[in-house]
């Protein structure tokens, strides 16, 4: 006569969840640093598109649909921006010991580089083409084109309160030295693309690259930071 299999006591709902809460948080790291590697594709452009000047030509020209290779910048953007905004949904439920500003800045920036990158692509590059330059300052491009600066202004503006509301609970002198140095060079990026954008002899492309050299180290800060917290030690 076989012996009875004594019972197992199934686990407890707390522990049930507090796995489900550190899976979310994992895949929203992984999500976050996949978008911080595709929000690098300008990094291929000696590659895939050399006419580009890096000191003169907005990165967005890369995508621009009269462009070489267009298609795989305006890949990186849309994988960038969906991972984004996955990651923001799932943050904004289980990492409630950073201020939902954090979260909302995330989506912000996912909705609006998914857009970017998928229907408002630039039509040509003004700053190698003077047909489309002109045809541009005319404002007889097409729709998706004019608001492309809309679709990169808001993502910006996502990202800057986003990474505000991480440096407000960072713990920690190693991270916030982290965090201090990712947003000095977002700021000294944002700050001299808007200057350039008037002036676009002072090197706008250089500003811009510095900005999303900026937006990429965000990307991996907010990665740490859904994995662990903002402190040294694990989240509970």
């Amino acid at each position: 006569m076989s012996r009875p299999r004594p019972h197992r006591a199934p686990d407890p709902p707390a522990r049930r969840g507090g796995d489900g809460r550190r899976a979310a948080r994992t895949g929203a790291a992984v999500a976050l640093a996949l978008a911080a590697v595709c929000y690098a594709s300008w990094l291929l452009a000696p590659v895939f598109n050399p006419g580009l000047r890096p000191v003169q030509s907005y990165l967005s020209e890369l995508a621009a649909r009269d462009q070489p290779y267009h298609l795989v910048f305006q890949l990186g953007d849309v994988t960038t921006g969906l991972c984004a905004t996955v990651a923001g949904l799932l943050l904004a439920r289980v990492a409630r010991e950073v201020p939902r500003p954090a979260w909302w800045g995330l989506l912000v920036f996912g909705v609006a580089t998914a857009v970017d990158g998928g229907w408002t692509s630039m039509d040509c590059a003004p700053s190698i083409d003077a047909r489309c330059a002109r045809l541009e300052e005319l404002g007889e491009l097409s729709w998706r084109h004019q608001a492309h600066t809309v679709t990169s202004s808001v993502a910006v503006a996502g990202a800057l309160l986003s990474l505000v509301a991480v440096l407000a609970v960072l713990r920690g002198p190693a991270r916030r030295r982290v965090g201090l140095a990712v947003a000095v060079v977002l700021a000294v990026g944002t700050v001299g693309t808007l200057v350039a954008t008037l002036h676009p002899e002072w090197g706008l492309g250089l500003w811009q690259r510095v900005q999303l050299t900026g937006l990429s180290g965000w990307l991996l800060l907010t990665a740490a930071v859904a994995r662990r917290g903002p402190g040294p030690e694990r989240p509970r």
